[in-house]
């Protein structure tokens, strides 16, 4: 997959997750219907991850699609 470089495209990437871009310009993404279990978030699954960029986001979101694998 080629790395989103706006944000419908990262959003298109990451169906699973709801993806805002804050008042402060920060990006944010959160997990569309789905709450961690404890033992989810200890193995480093998060609830929502935030970054300054869209492709840092989408590192960071990739990384846990890898993680729930």
């Amino acid at each position: 997959m080629s790395t989103p470089v706006i944000l419908e495209d990262l959003q298109a990437a990451f169906p699973g997750w709801c993806i805002w871009r804050s008042s402060e310009g920060r990006l944010w993404a959160t997990r569309n219907g789905r709450h961690l279990t404890d033992k989810e978030v200890e193995r480093g699954l998060c609830q929502t991850v935030d970054a300054d960029t869209v492709p840092v986001l989408a590192q960071r979101l990739r990384a846990q699609e890898e993680l729930e694998s």
